[in-house]
């Protein structure tokens, strides 16, 4: 445990989108815990009203007055049996490594079932077992209480700044939460290959979309989640343009500046409002987002079509880039974008052969 209890500071819901965890959101944060971004349950003292997977999942919570189970009244979160004499918890592996930043512990639709109060553990542990008693737990959100149905924010004021693969959440003494949302930074876990083809626009290897034109159906940062999503709504996905000559755009920084050799334009599940064209740019830049760069095409305006995986060789692998930018003609979506590449770093060399794509990832034949 630490020495000392970690500070946080409790924000309103009203006061959320002007808050730094809201700023986070979609630039190099993200919901740690998502089970979209391959976050899962590792273990559970008990579930007995609802699954705890329930409370890592990225749709809000719903409330479905009644309907019942076997069990009782059905409840979208994770809900424990009454009079625990301790308290329960979850063992949540986070999607990717990362500092904690804050949480959101969302008890909406438990109105007077919901856990009355939990707290926050987090630990390293990559590999091997998360219960093993060698792994050493932090606490990184005191014992805080929890009224019921609605969102309770925790931002900390004094953040460790250690990395985390694992988080404990204390159901206190037990009851219901209803969403789990770990906010933090996402630090990649490089392979010790320094020339090993990595997908260096991956949210998981720190890739994080910095400015979208328009997302108005879907986020721009849906684009580097893993695997190939659900449906159109974990995709990116604009409104329609009526003027002449129009495109929307997203620009990402890159976890890592590389060599880049290789994209994935993946439209599965846009089959009537997948791109006409698409284009790819780079750059290299120290700032966030670059202004008045100069971007090199990379992949010159290709067609694209419905439902499917395009791959595209990128020229200049010989140049170094921090940041790509895909533009979309005239509008529409796409559900992934890979950008597979070797770092800039010391030891890393080039690949000699052609680079393809197999099962999701970079092999040289």
């Amino acid at each position: 445990m630490s020495p000392s209890a970690p500070e946080y500071q409790r924000i309103a819901l009203e006061q959320f989108s002007t808050s730094p965890l809201a700023t986070l959101v979609g630039m190099r944060s993200s919901y740690l815990a998502n089970a979209a971004a391959g976050g899962e349950i590792v273990a559970v003292t008990d579930e007995f009203f609802a699954e705890c997977k329930n409370m890592i999942q990225p749709e809000p919570a719903l409330s479905c007055p009644g309907r019942f189970t076997d069990q009782g009244a059905w409840m979208d979160g994770w809900e424990s049996k009454r009079h625990n004499p301790t308290f329960d918890w979850a063992i949540v592996k986070l999607g990717f490594a990362g500092n904690i930043l804050g949480f959101d512990i969302d008890t909406s639709h438990f109105t007077g079932n919901q856990a009355p109060a939990a707290s926050v553990e987090a630990a390293f542990c990559p590999e091997g077992d998360a219960q093993a008693k060698e792994v050493e737990w932090t606490q990184v959100l005191p014992k805080v209480d929890l009224p019921p149905t609605c969102h309770n924010y925790f931002m900390l004021t004094n953040p460790d700044g250690k990395v985390y693969t694992h988080v404990r959440l204390n159901n206190i003494p037990d009851g219901g939460i209803a969403r789990f949302r770990v906010y933090g930074t996402v630090q990649p876990i490089w392979p010790k290959d320094p020339s090993e083809i990595v997908d260096l626009a991956f949210l998981g290897n720190g890739g994080h979309s910095v400015l979208v034109s328009d997302q108005h159906y879907g986020s721009g940062g849906n684009l580097l989640l893993p695997g190939r999503g659900n449906n159109m709504g974990d995709g990116w996905e604009t409104k329609r343009s009526r003027t002449p000559n129009h495109n929307d755009f997203v620009i990402v920084r890159l976890g890592d500046k590389g060599h880049l050799l290789k994209t994935e334009i993946d439209t599965s599940h846009f089959k009537g409002n997948y791109p006409a064209s698409i284009l790819l740019e780079a750059t290299n830049s120290d700032q966030e987002i670059p202004v008045n760069n100069e971007w090199v095409t990379v992949v010159s305006q290709r067609k694209v079509g419905p439902h499917e995986q395009f791959y595209f060789d990128l020229e200049h692998s010989d140049k170094v880039f921090t940041h790509v930018k895909v533009t979309i003609f005239p509008d529409g979506g796409f559900k992934r974008l890979r950008v597979f590449g070797v770092r800039d770093v010391e030891g890393a060399q080039l690949p000699k052969g052609k680079v393809e794509i197999k099962s999701g990832k970079a092999v040289v034949v």
